[in-house]
């Protein structure tokens, strides 16, 4: 069994999802310094639209271990694409923002997804 779709365009088979997600890994860690779960991680906080996010939330969203979430925003935060602090009312709670940096980051990325998806799946904003 292959993970591959024909496309009927063009009558030639193009990967599957998952082979597409390897695909999105490795461009984004070359082209963009992220993980896949780090670029999850920016579009979540991209589309908070500024607010601050949870680490709870984050994590839930990912489906890790609270320790591999924290070892995942601390690189974000030294990359200088988050940042976290701890709730004013609430200590015991940290929450994540999106820097400038962060934001001009997630909307490169975001380019080169909605760019492999299109060519690889017929998926993005460029779909028939």
């Amino acid at each position: 069994m292959t993970d591959c779709d024909m496309d009927e365009a063009t009558g030639q088979q193009r990967p599957g999802i998952l082979r597409t997600l390897g695909l999105l890994h490795g461009d984004l860690r070359v082209q963009h310094g992220l993980s896949l779960s780090g670029y999850l991680v920016l579009g979540a906080l991209a589309e908070a639209e500024g607010g601050p996010v949870p680490v709870t939330r984050l994590t839930a969203l990912l489906r890790e271990s609270g320790d591999r979430v924290s070892y995942l925003l601390k690189g974000l935060q030294a990359a200088g694409l988050i940042e976290r602090e701890r709730r004013a009312r609430d200590r015991r709670t940290v929450e994540v923002t999106l820097t400038d940096a962060g934001h001009a980051r997630f909307a490169e990325a975001e380019t080169t997804a909605q760019a492999l998806f299109h060519r690889h799946l017929g998926l993005g904003p460029h779909a028939g």
